[in-house]
């Protein structure tokens, strides 16, 4: 997800957990088998020698996030029912599914709950939660448009940013460091577009996208950028006959060489404002903000490495890739972990997707041989012509002749270059919530990563790669080396395993340390129970959620 990277804003049903259902719908529109929670029960979990895992809490609604501040109390972001149901039919009732709204709970360092926070306060959910030691405070990004603050268990909770781009893809990873506040700023749309067939985009208001950009243009979607893009003039044709040009509003063709002026803040970037910007009331401005690293789409994780290593001044960055929807299919985008070294460095997304360009043939999975009646984009245009790739001028076997690949939005390629991930993941298991271990968790320059899994977007892998918590070593004189670290007896979600090994993780999401740095936790939003062949396909589980607890004992 964060997991609403995944769902995205687009999916606003709802959830629950489970015990064993073989059957869990009714068949009738909203209608589900309800299903209770699993005790939670650590042996059900593996994970290396010298390392224990326990239950911290367990009985919550959905929790996406958490936070240790200085005392060592644990903040946890409780996101509210998602997906769905929020009422479900069951025996001829209507019940209403008791799933908590959004709000932030805390705990103490032995997991006696101390107090809840903003229950009521906040209007949609969130997805991350972060603790800066530098002004003891504890910030709350609520995922659409919102940041608030507090200073500890018992201080004011402010709202501190406002007006931020919203779409699929909005607010996830919040830090600190040496004086600044950096989050992750999705990218609103899935590849560039705002797909005029999709969520209802042809409406003038949409509630699920900010109306920014330029005022001459209408106040519809758009993806704000971070750098003056040069367009190539791709353009969409809808069901209703628009043409949408990619970073533009539904319903305004683009036309190639046109400009797309940048704007502060943008769409798929990490923002930052310095904590000093603070105004009177309260409130950071827009003009004080700055880009510190671009090209990125659904980010869910932000990090600094540990003070004293070599990745003090680096910042770790998870992002969930790219969906095969829309007119503008990529396919085989991956989840992938970034290393921010500078300010003003760019991933390359839309145009690139992890390591390569989208006009490479990986992301195309459907071979185009010139033919007039069989084209794999018969809705892409550039101008107000329609795309028809050029074929190369030697020729393959016919089985495999034509070419594949992704048409570019962006006609000025960035001159300071691209940075490449350090890693890529299962594409659509969403590499969330990140943290870095050191030598007390017996690791070193190491991170660790919760895998959330798919919800909509599969195909599915042949090997379920989630839940886990997934250890990436940085190796000297360079490159990586990944490994399962936490993860159920048998691959998979514990809503679908089999009777005697029930108990273990579901989805986890996030993964904090303790101060005493020996200590990890790990944020496991609890069951979200999915069936397509339901009318409402999602039910989210009231009470599964858990914060487990892995202790080094070094042994």
């Amino acid at each position: 997800m964060k997991i609403l990277r995944i769902a995205g804003t687009a999916v606003a049903v709802v959830l629950l957990s489970a015990t064993l259902a073989s059957n869990a719908g009714t068949g009738k529109s909203g209608g589900w088998v309800p299903r209770t929670a699993v005790s939670p029960d650590p042996s059900k979990l593996t994970v290396p020698k010298g390392y224990k895992a326990e239950v911290f809490v367990a009985g919550l609604d959905t929790p996406s996030s958490a936070a240790v501040d200085k005392e060592g109390n644990v903040w946890v972001a409780i996101s509210g029912n998602l997906f769905g149901p929020f009422e479900y039919e069951y025996n001829g009732q209507r019940i209403k599914n008791p799933v908590s709204g959004p709000h932030v709970k805390v705990f103490d360092k032995d997991g006696k709950h101390l107090k809840d926070i903003g229950v009521g306060k906040f209007g949609f959910v969130m997805n991350a939660i972060g603790y800066c030691p530098e002004n003891n405070k504890v910030y709350v990004p609520e995922y659409s448009k919102h940041i608030w603050e507090i200073s500890g268990v018992n201080g004011e909770l402010r709202k501190i940013i406002t007006d931020l781009p919203i779409g699929d893809h909005q607010i996830g990873g919040i830090t600190c460091k040496d004086g600044y506040i950096y989050w992750g700023q999705g990218f609103p749309s899935n590849s560039g577009f705002a797909d005029p067939d999709n969520h209802g985009w042809t409406a003038e208001i949409d509630p699920f996208w900010q109306k920014h950009g330029d005022p001459a243009l209408p106040k519809t979607a758009r993806d704000p950028v971070c750098r003056d893009i040069v367009h190539t003039g791709l353009n969409v044709l809808s069901s209703d006959g628009r043409l949408t040009g990619a970073l533009m509003p539904a319903g305004v063709p683009a036309k190639p060489g046109m400009v797309i002026k940048a704007q502060v803040p943008c769409g798929g970037s990490v923002m930052r404002v310095k904590i000093d910007k603070q105004g009177g009331n309260g409130m950071y401005k827009h003009e004080d903000m700055e880009v510190y690293a671009m090209g990125f789409r659904n980010q869910s994780g932000i990090r600094f490495g540990p003070k004293g290593s070599r990745f003090e001044t680096a910042l770790a960055v998870s992002d969930n890739g790219v969906n095969d929807l829309g007119h503008r299919r990529i396919a085989n985008g991956a989840e992938k972990l970034w290393i921010v070294t500078e300010k003003g460095q760019d991933g390359g997304f839309p145009d690139k997707e992890g390591m390569g360009f989208v006009t490479n043939k990986r992301f195309s999975l459907k071979p185009y041989n010139g033919s007039k009646i069989d084209s794999p984009y018969p809705r892409l245009y550039i101008g107000d012509k329609p795309w028809v790739p050029e074929m190369p001028p030697y020729r393959f076997p016919p089985h495999v002749e034509g070419i594949r690949g992704v048409p570019l939005i962006v006609a000025n390629p960035n001159p300071n270059g691209y940075i490449n991930p350090v890693l890529e993941w299962d594409t659509n298991n969403p590499m969330d919530g990140i943290a870095w271990g050191d030598e007390r968790f017996g690791a070193k320059d190491t991170i660790f990563a919760a895998i959330f899994g798919i919800i909509d977007n599969g195909p599915e892998s042949l090997v379920p790669t989630w839940p886990a918590i997934v250890r990436i070593d940085f190796l000297q004189p360079a490159g990586v080396k990944w490994s399962y670290f936490m993860r159920n007896r048998d691959p998979g979600p514990n809503a679908y395993q089999k009777p005697e090994n029930r108990g273990g993780l579901e989805r986890t999401n996030d993964v904090v340390f303790a101060n005493d740095g020996k200590t990890m936790y790990v944020v496991d939003y609890g069951e979200l129970y999915i069936d397509y062949s339901m009318p409402s396909p999602f039910f989210t589980t009231p009470r599964s959620g858990v914060i487990w607890k892995v202790t080094y004992t070094g042994q």
